[in-house]
């Protein structure tokens, strides 16, 4: 592969240029998670490089790509976001690692259409709300007011209020916010449709002990969810015991998880027997890349079908229709049980140097 790569490095045609980034990127994603600072460091810089080399179209799938990623370098994805609409709406929308200062340059430098994107985020802290409202169109103040993760301060607050009397669009978006302050709410209410007044004045009536039953509720049910979690664990544990006595083998245990679907304690009953970290195994049950479960799977003797069980559960939860489990079993059956504790040594003990570096 890395000689490959390095061919490829030295073409300078378009095509071999794309080639490359698609490769990259595949290797970054599919080891971001265990990636070395230095290395995360590295890829974003070459992806970044190659970015200049490559059209539209290959810079947008990119951006996809990586959009999502926390491990994405920082640089890398405020280069994403600073692009045209199409490369940049996916990071700027999704990005974990861009910061508020970053949200508020490139909206000052890019326009509405970039602002329009980042209003949409799942969450939005006053600082990036302040500029939007202060310097966004009509369809960026909508966009923003009627997205309940974005928080205002009052000043923002009062900002939109201001604009919602040109535009009743506006005025509409801020009827669905139950945070907007009482003096804000008085003076929009006038400008409102009778169904988004009433909308708003009944937000506005839920008392604080409704809030109070239901934040009792949400915790309730979350403590109902972590009781589930530990008594599951506690009987994961069970099963690891079980089987290094003798007395359930590997194939048992994890057909009947499978079974439960129950992908998190396989992932612990994996990490166990195998003696690596339970975060690469939940890493690598959740890549489509079948190659790192196969390793750790082969190396207990895993038989052929408990392993094509576990492969279509994997193909659930990756959204994959169930043929793709053929070429996971496949690639599994090719692979050698020396081979996959060979394997499984070296990451272990990669694994151990990278914990002695830190």
């Amino acid at each position: 592969m890395l000689t490959g790569l390095v061919d490829l490095a030295r073409e300078g045609s378009s095509e071999k240029r794309r080639e490359l980034l698609q490769q990259v990127s595949n290797l970054f994603i599919e080891g971001a998670d265990i990636h070395s600072d230095r290395e995360t460091v590295l890829f974003g810089e070459v992806l970044g490089r190659l970015l200049d080399d490559v059209n539209v179209i290959d810079r947008s799938e990119l951006s996809q790509k990586v959009s999502e990623h926390h491990r994405t370098p920082r640089p890398l994805a405020l280069k994403l976001a600073s692009d045209v609409l199409s490369v940049a709406a996916p990071v700027l929308q999704n990005s974990p690692v861009l910061t508020d200062d970053d949200l508020v340059d490139i909206a000052s430098r890019k326009g509405q259409d970039h602002m329009a994107v980042i209003s949409r985020r799942a969450t939005l802290s006053e600082t990036v709300t302040d500029f939007l409202v202060e310097r966004g169109d009509s369809t960026v103040l909508q966009t923003v007011a009627r997205n309940l993760g974005a928080r205002f301060s009052d000043q923002g607050f009062d900002t939109l209020a201001d604009r919602a009397e040109l535009d009743h669009l506006v005025a509409d978006a801020l009827s669905f916010r139950s945070d907007i302050p009482p003096i804000v709410a008085t003076k929009i209410v006038a400008l409102l449709n009778p169904v988004a007044r009433q909308r708003l004045e009944y937000l506005l009536a839920q008392s604080a002990d409704t809030v109070d039953s239901l934040l009792t509720d949400a915790k309730r049910e979350m403590d109902a969810s972590r009781g589930d979690q530990r008594r599951n664990r506690l009987e994961t544990k069970v099963l690891v015991a079980e089987v290094r006595d003798g007395r359930r083998g590997i194939d048992a245990v994890i057909d009947d998880l499978v079974f439960k679907k129950r992908l998190v304690d396989i992932a612990f009953v994996l990490s166990e027997l195998a003696g690596v970290p339970e975060s690469h195994v939940n890493n690598v049950l959740h890549k489509v890349n079948g190659m790192g479960i196969a390793v750790v799977c082969r190396s207990l003797d895993m038989s052929e079908t408990t392993y094509g069980r576990l492969s279509r559960l994997r193909c659930d939860r990756l959204k994959l229709s169930h043929n793709q489990a053929e070429p996971m079993i496949r690639e599994f059956l090719e692979l050698d049980k020396a081979t996959a504790e060979r394997t499984l040594r070296f990451h272990k003990v990669r694994s151990n140097v990278a914990v002695r570096a830190s």
